[in-house]
């Protein structure tokens, strides 16, 4: 039997900046200036599921981020 694989809830940033086509250090600044809300855990910077579909559906910071 082939078990699906759980969805992800939450993405490193890396991972986020992968997803919209933007570099590390934008992602990192989106983070820092709040810009983009983000959840710590196990001393890991995540950006929650729930936070990546705002932006895909609102934007960042005024300027929306380019889907890939």
């Amino acid at each position: 039997m082939v078990q699906k694989e759980k969805e992800r809830r939450a993405y490193g940033v890396r991972e986020f900046a992968e997803l919209f086509g933007i570099s590390i250090d934008s992602a990192k600044r989106a983070v820092t200036r709040g810009d983009v809300r983000r959840i710590k855990l196990g001393g890991r910077r995540l950006v929650p599921l729930s936070e990546i579909e705002r932006v895909e559906r609102e934007g960042c910071g005024g300027t929306r981020l380019p889907k890939k």
